[in-house]
């Protein structure tokens, strides 16, 4: 008898941690950086080692032109390290090139970590990072391009396959 009483007691939280939404209907967006004093060119964001990087804006569209989406709880990383002080300023956010520490031949990543919502899709979380090749002149640079804007979009989203 006791043990039915307890099972009672246990079964309102049991039904209270049930879900009645589509865990599978995850959100499909495109996510665009917009970076200064920088090239955006083979998959990756080039910088001069001594300049000073900025990310002046992130911006999050449906992939399929539905419902808007954004990030929230962004938090960045470098090399894999947290930075702080990037997580919770306002943009533009000032990487200082010199300051920062720099893996041999350049290929650094810039990591990014938030909680992706999207208008009447499941709340997910993403974790994506963007190559960030320092180079020693603007002479170096790839095609002879001088620094400027340079934006990188990447797609984040569930896949489609077909049964």
């Amino acid at each position: 008898m006791k043990k039915l009483i307890y099972l009672l007691l246990v079964l309102p939280f049991a039904l209270a941690f049930s879900s009645c939404s589509n865990d599978d209907n995850l959100p499909d967006v495109n996510v665009t950086l917009t970076f200064d004093n920088a090239v955006a060119s083979d998959g990756a964001i080039y910088v001069v080692k001594d300049a000073t990087l900025q990310l002046t804006g992130i911006e999050t569209t449906p992939a399929d032109n539905s419902k808007p989406a954004t990030l929230a709880n962004v938090r960045f990383f470098w090399n894999y390290r947290p930075t702080p002080y990037m997580s919770w300023s306002e943009f533009p956010i000032d990487i200082p090139m010199a300051d920062m520490p720099l893996v041999d031949k350049g290929a650094n990543l810039l990591g990014i970590n938030a909680t992706l919502l999207q208008v009447d899709k499941s709340m997910a979380y993403t974790s994506f990072n963007i190559p960030i090749v320092t180079v020693d002149s603007e002479s170096d640079l790839p095609g002879g391009q001088q620094p400027g804007q340079a934006t990188f979009t990447l797609r984040i989203g569930q896949s489609k396959t077909e049964k």
